[in-house]
């Protein structure tokens, strides 16, 4: 048995002798112009999935077939490829040019890629680098000030929070959030991809682009692809970074003291004959503190809620990548959190991605990938995610004279119960968990050459669980004794449940060929199919016995309530595209998209998005090709339709069933044997309209591409003009119908704007740079809404832009009653130190027949850039950002004193308000009205009293980075070990007050700045 082993092992090696025989080595190393080695370079046999990468020194090792004529190809990131044929060498050093011509690169489009230099609508991209190097949470911050035409606006720096997106301004009355998909499927947010994971995203700006996905494109599309792994790839990476955040602004407040005495002065003000308190109260108020802190409280709220000046960030991110010739593998596990400047509030999040490519055979290959997302969100009672309780509020309204914590330790009274510190420290918890969990299926099968069909199933599961504690907290007295007074009238828990689903199917087929050098089409035929379904169930609890017990089942049987929902949806479409080009030289596009939705009634359902664009190279015509200073000059232009399906009802939610008539259940109070008790009915409340269906957007652009100096100068310019139609409105119908206004379709909506992009690349010796710039404008005009008006302090009617600032006009504030005798008041309290409002239609009285359209809310003129360099192994970049032109209306925080007639008073006010102790000419510079409650309501009713220029710039980040040389670290086998410190929101340029933020809400989260350290170490 043993000699019939070894015969066979004989017998095997002698024939692998002469496989072995046909294989040969080929070593070199391949370096850029300036000789510096390039690490992570592609080396494949041309027509093979075999190849190899460089090391850290930009060395190679490869079996090549002995006796065979191949081509090798040499690719690397922003150099231009290289076809070798080696011929019969064993050593082959390459040097590889750097590409600057951005438009050369290939970026993806709908269901499919395109080089840049073809394209033929209004697209734009960015990489990796311009995402995760901005050092950022959420991708969606990463897109501020990004790409041109994109509008990333936030009101909050809250643990968790993101921003919201509009491209190219608004387009409908209701969503106009733009449609986001991640390796081609649609996703709900695109904050939950991880930045690190991004290799680039691809915004569809204008309907050409957009139009491939039909009723879910009209406010623009996002397209997200992941990194994946490379042949001959092999490393494992570790990122890790801290970082801390403080408040970029912080309004302030006044003193205990002034605080009493201007609290008198309002009162005396609205009447009183003093106010409540004495001025030798007042005056020895602070004496009176020192010795009796529980009676004479001084408390700063803010100081006392807002524990922390800093708040803690860190992240861990770790990568796997391996590539051979059948199987590549990406995977990446990132690990995120961030903490808040007060107790019990953070964010936690774990992002998990796996992207496999498997090569089957010459014709046959599959994707799989699988993704998972858990989110945890805490915070304090009802503070997520309604923000009923915001600590924030809390800490800037109560005023010094109520006390947090009395010298015995426990918690005080604060005002009747109302003890923010107290509802921090012993109020409860809120906490939600979300589970995500994806993947995606695509096979890919090239029967013949140029024709690809592609199979893509991709499900998304999502598993929900909330749970908002809000615990009765009982005060005692100063003296330790049990007191009367509560924070609410019992224990309260509500948890909820929800479980959704969402399936893309996808079938492709994509042929490209070139037919004599010269003609060149790309032809896609495609099916999606688009279901969702959510589920959820809700039950909550009071009168619990043990508030150390937060489950359902401590709660009282009798204090219970329950609900549950569910709603699904689906979406069938077919769509197409040809693409032509003539020597690369004249372009022609067309798509067409049919969509079925089951949002509206079978026989109004199905839509059709067609959209036309061509593109003429100017450069490549023999009368410019000898211009040496243009590399490249293209003209575009294209026409195009895309569909919104995304429609809200009554409260602004998403409507899946708009066209039904749909029963509403709420709680009365009927009268039953003698006595009041509460029953749940149902009714329909909304008129129902049958034949609504879709908005459609069209747009019309023109645009040109160009770039020259030999590819170092680039730029990209568009002017554009978009109209919605078919605007679903809530028309008048007849009273006596007893219904809600029904929607409709009848409103229309006008979109102009312009956008350019500018970009300069170049190297000196060793030294890399670049920068880069875009400027970009969107007026949105609303265009007829059939008389139909939404009113309050920002109007969208008829003629206006949306949602522009509609108020009073000011004249300054009144001096003397004299002024007031005879002149058009809004009240009839007015007094010196009101504002004073132009009567605009003249009749002698102020009325809302005076308001007046005063100018655009939404931001205009946007722009963004970065500046890079790299000088051996060292590297900086540095963002910005800015909005040009903005009319903001100061914040309530730091204008109106006494909010909920007893808070505080901002010190922004300070010596720069009427009043009655001031002299004639302090008054006549005064800024802000008299001190007073009564009047209020008139003097800061929206005017342009209180409209300033939101324009501002803002450093965006600023990071700086060394690369340990590949050389010391050859002997640990680490491949690369970089170090780097990062600042974003570290500097901003405005009109505001030092106190606010040009971008911070009313009596919101701080914005934040960041301040980072972190490390990034490759085996």
């Amino acid at each position: 048995m043993r000699q019939k082993i070894l015969l066979g092992c004989a017998l095997l090696l002698a024939s692998m002798g002469p496989l072995l025989a046909q294989v040969r080595q080929l070593t070199g190393k391949v370096t850029d112009e300036g000789a510096k080695d390039l690490p992570g370079v592609s080396i494949v046999i041309k027509g093979t999935q075999r190849g190899t990468v460089t090391d850290t020194n930009g060395d190679y090792t490869l079996a090549l077939p002995d006796g065979e004529a191949v081509t090798l190809t040499f690719s690397f990131v922003g150099y231009q490829s290289q076809d070798i044929t080696p011929g019969v060498q064993t050593k082959l050093n390459v040097t590889l040019k750097q590409s600057d011509n951005a438009l050369s690169e290939v970026v993806v489009v709908g269901y499919g890629t395109q080089k840049k230099k073809d394209l033929t609508g209004a697209i734009s991209s960015i990489g990796a680098r311009d995402v995760g190097g901005r050092q950022t949470l959420q991708v969606s911050d990463a897109l501020q000030g990004s790409v041109a035409g994109v509008s990333v606006t936030r009101s909050s720096g809250a643990p968790g929070s993101g921003s919201s997106i509009l491209i190219r301004g608004i387009t409908t009355i209701g969503t106009n959030s733009p449609l986001v998909i991640v390796d081609g499927v649609p996703v709900a947010s695109i904050d939950n991809v991880n930045p690190g994971d991004v290799e680039n995203i691809t915004v569809l700006k204008d309907a050409a682009s957009a139009a491939i996905y039909g009723s879910r494109g009209a406010a623009g599309v996002i397209l997200v692809t992941t990194k994946r792994a490379k042949s001959g790839q092999g490393s494992l990476e570790y990122t890790y970074e801290y970082g801390v955040q403080r408040a970029t602004a912080t309004p302030e407040y006044v003193g205990v003291q002034d605080y009493m005495r201007y609290f008198n002065e309002q009162a005396v003000n609205d009447g009183a004959s003093a106010g409540p308190f004495a001025d030798a109260y007042i005056a020895s108020y602070l004496d009176s503190n020192r010795v009796n802190p529980d009676r004479f409280p001084n408390t700063d709220w803010q100081k006392a809620i807002l524990t922390r000046k800093s708040a803690p960030r860190q992240r861990h991110d770790l990568v796997f990548t391996m590539g051979t010739g059948k199987i590549k593998t990406k995977a990446s596990l990132g690990y995120a959190s961030s903490g808040a400047f007060y107790d019990n509030r953070s964010y936690d999040r774990y992002l998990f991605r796996v992207n496999n490519d498997m090569q089957v055979n010459d014709k046959i290959s599959v994707n799989l990938d699988v993704f998972y997302k858990r989110t945890t969100n805490k915070g304090n009672a009802n503070e997520l995610p309604s923000s009923a309780y915001n600590p924030i509020y809390e800490a800037r309204i109560m005023p010094p004279i109520y006390d947090d914590v009395y010298q015995n330790g426990n918690f005080a009274v604060g005002k009747d119960g109302r003890n923010p510190l107290a509802q921090i420290r012993q109020g409860g918890f809120s906490r939600g968990l979300y589970n995500q969990i994806g993947g995606r299926m695509q096979f890919n099968y090239k029967p013949v050459n140029g024709l690809t069909l592609t199979a893509l199933v991709a499900p998304v599961f999502d598993f929900d669980k909330t749970k908002y504690f809000s615990k009765q907290i009982r005060f005692t007295n100063p003296d330790g004794t049990v007191g009367t007074v509560m924070n609410q009238a019992r224990t309260v828990l509500t948890e909820g449940r929800s479980e959704g689903v969402t399936i893309n199917g996808q079938v492709l087929a994509n042929y490209a060929r070139e037919f004599n050098n010269a003609h060149s089409i790309d032809i896609l035929a495609g099916f999606e199919e688009n279901y969702r379904s959510l589920e959820s169930l809700g039950a909550s609890r009071s009168g619990f016995a043990l508030t150390g017990f937060p489950y359902l089942n401590s709660g009282s049987t009798e204090l219970r309530d329950n609900n549950g929902s569910a709603n699904e949806s689906g979406l069938h479409s077919f769509f197409g595209r040809l693409q032509y080009n003539f020597k690369s030289k004249y372009f022609i596009q067309g798509n067409l998209r049919s969509d079925l939705s089951s949002r509206f009634a079978s026989q109004y359902r199905k839509a059709i998005y067609p959209s036309v664009s061509a593109g003429w190279t100017v450069s490549e015509e023999q009368f410019l090709k000898s211009t040496r200073w243009l590399s490249f000059l293209k003209l575009r232009g294209s026409w195009g339709e895309a569909g919104n399906e995304r429609l809200l009802d009554k409260d602004g939610n998403p409507a899946y069933y708009p066209y039904m008539a749909t029963i509403d259940f709420s709680t009365a109070l009927f009268y039953q044997n003698g006595g009041v008790v509460p029953l749940t009915g149902g009714a329909q409340q909304v008129y129902a309209v049958e034949n609504i269906s879709w908005e459609t957007s069209r747009t019309a652009d023109i645009g040109l591409d160009a770039s020259f100096l030999n590819d170092r100068l680039t730029l990209a310019a568009d002017y554009y003009k978009k109209t919605t139609t078919n605007i679903l409105l809530p028309l008048d119908i007849p009273l006596y119908m007893g219904y809600d206004k029904p929607n409709q379709n009848a409103g229309t909506l006008n979109v102009r704007g312009w956008e350019l992009e500018l970009g300069w690349r170049d190297r000196i010796n060793k030294l890399n740079y670049s920068v880069s710039a875009n400027l970009s404008d969107a007026k949105s005009t609303v265009g007829d809404l059939k008389g139909t008006e939404f009113r309050g302090d920002q109007i969208v009617r008829n003629g206006s832009q949306y949602n522009e600032w509609f108020g009073y006009i000011s004249n300054g504030l009144f001096q003397t009653m004299d002024e007031i005798k005879g002149a058009p008041v809004l009240n009839v309290t007015t007094k010196p130190g009101d504002v004073r409002y132009v009567d605009v239609n003249q009749d002698g009285k102020i009325t809302t027949d005076d308001k007046v359209l005063l100018g655009g809310a939404l931001p205009r003129y946007l722009y963004g850039g970065n500046l890079r360099a790299d000088y051996e192994g060292f590297d900086v970049g540095v963002t910005f950002q800015g909005v040009a032109k903005k009319l903001s209306r100061l914040s309530s925080e730091v204008t109106q004193p006494f909010a909920e007639a007893f808070g505080n008073m901002p010190s922004e006010m300070i010596g720069k308000f009427w009043s009655n102790n001031n002299t004639p000419d302090q008054n006549l510079k005064a800024t802000y009205p008299r001190l007073s409650r009564t009047s209020n309501a008139a003097n800061y009713a929206l005017s342009d009293y209180w409209l300033m220029s939101g324009a501002y710039f803002r450093l965006k980040n600023i990071t700086m980075g060394y690369t340990l040389k590949q050389d010391v670290l050859k002997k640990t086998g680490v491949q690369s070990l970089r170090l780097y410190l990062s600042a974003n929101d570290v500097f901003s340029l405005s009109k505001f007050p030092k106190y606010l933020d040009p971008e911070s809400g009313s009596y919101s989260y701080p914005i934040v700045a960041t301040f980072m350290a972190g490390a990034t170490i490759r085996f």
